[in-house]
């Protein structure tokens, strides 16, 4: 039974990983794109125009320029230009990122096929201790669960950023994503699997607890992304996860049945 649970795992999330990562190329990645080439060309407007005397030191660890607009004449920002480019070229490349195109397609679905392994060994695993039987219907519904616990809730107070786009903290926005997440999932928990009405009282307050205590954010927001841009993808991420998960949930269900729950009664016959 475990090599076929493990079975199931694997094609899900292979399944699961090759779909969305079409959906992603179609809608989502040209909007990333598009995020980082206004990230550059700011960044590109900052470097020939600064004011004089005011000192720039991005987030990305790029050169600090001061620039005397006055006395500097546009042959010298032309080198200042190049020699900050060419530190950027070593920069990048000491933090390597693929290339656009296959390379960036290649490694975007390996990585949606492992998170896709990795969430459907969860849902198979609340089958195993459940012990009740599945079918695509239950899987669809435990697919949403996942939607509303790794996805929905978070973006309520953490929505999708583009690049370019201020955030708060790594490690604060780390510890409120595990906690809504935690919080959330047990909630669910107590609310489909206890017949208390205490707990049932208790899981509605896990569920909207994180979003009362609310996500943390930056002392100042600042974004070079159009609005527009930016809430399409919030859309399309949004829309694209759900689409993965009713994926993930529907076929680990089906697979379930077949490969699990039908050949061990067959196997015990």
């Amino acid at each position: 039974m475990i090599s076929r649970a493990l079975t199931t795992v694997l094609l899900t999330g292979l399944v699961g990983g090759l779909l969305v990562t079409g959906i992603q190329m179609l809608r989502v990645v040209p909007m990333i794109i598009q995020a980082e080439n206004y990230e550059q060309n700011e960044f590109v407007r900052h470097q020939i125009t600064e004011e004089p005397g005011v000192s720039m030191d991005s987030d990305f660890n790029r050169p600090t320029i001061l620039a005397d607009k006055k006395s500097q004449t546009l042959k010298d920002k032309t080198k200042l230009f190049h020699q900050n480019s060419e530190l950027n070229h070593v920069h990048e490349s000491a933090s390597w990122i693929p290339e656009d195109g296959l390379e960036r397609t290649f490694y975007t679905c390996i990585s949606n096929i492992l998170i896709g392994i990795a969430f459907s060994l969860m849902l198979v695993a609340v089958y195993l201790l459940r012990g009740k039987s599945v079918d695509i219907s239950s899987g669809l519904f435990w697919g949403a669960t996942g939607f509303v616990v790794f996805s929905l809730a978070p973006s309520l107070g953490m929505p999708p950023k583009l690049p370019g786009m201020t955030v708060a903290a790594l490690e604060a926005r780390q510890i409120w994503w595990v906690f809504t997440v935690t919080s959330t999932a047990v909630g669910i928990g107590f609310l489909t699997e206890s017949k208390s009405i205490l707990l049932k009282m208790v899981a509605v307050i896990l569920i909207i607890l994180p979003q009362i205590i609310g996500a943390p954010n930056p002392h100042l927001f600042e974004s070079m992304i159009p609005a527009e841009l930016s809430s399409q993808f919030v859309t399309a991420s949004l829309l694209t996860s759900a689409f993965f998960w009713v994926v993930v949930g529907a076929f680990s269900g089906f697979l379930y049945k077949k490969l699990v729950q039908e050949l061990t009664m067959v196997s015990s016959s």
